[in-house]
């Protein structure tokens, strides 16, 4: 089955994963992959080279990340698009639990980010401080 994410404000992107329920009786939910759409805005090579670059545990740098994976020189329609794709759950944000697991929405074999690099991720963006980085902080910190 094909449908768009939703919450994103994205069209056409339809790569689905599901994920089973923790609880006996509870429906699976489906979460967008963005798999598809990740590759049609960045390059695959740029990808690589910014998921080598931070290889080891605690050397994630958002700025540099953003830079070499080519982000930072999007439209901000693009930047709204990859924001859609790392919103996992389609909730509008990006919460802190989705970002440990960002690099592997660039690249499945990426490593999880620690507890450091991603509540320093999490205070680099999150302006209102409520805990979450909407779509705006995201265009925000990908662009300045």
């Amino acid at each position: 089955m094909q449908v768009p994410c939703h919450g994103s404000g994205i069209t056409g992107i339809t790569a689905l994963t599901t994920q089973p329920s923790l609880s006996a009786g509870s429906p699976a939910r489906a979460y967008c992959t963005g798999t598809m759409s990740l590759s049609s805005v960045l390059s695959a090579d740029a990808i690589e080279s910014a998921i080598k670059d931070c290889q080891a545990p605690d050397s994630f740098n958002h700025k540099k990340f953003f830079q070499l994976c080519g982000l930072t020189k999007k439209s901000p329609q693009e930047v709204k698009t990859v924001f859609g794709i790392l919103d996992n759950d389609g909730s509008g944000y990006i919460e802190e639990e989705e970002l440990k697991f960002f690099l592997q929405r660039f690249s499945p074999a990426a490593r999880v980010l620690t507890d450091k690099e991603t509540k320093a991720f999490l205070s680099a963006a999150d302006d209102d401080n409520d805990g979450k980085i909407g779509a705006e902080e995201f265009q925000a910190m990908v662009l300045s």
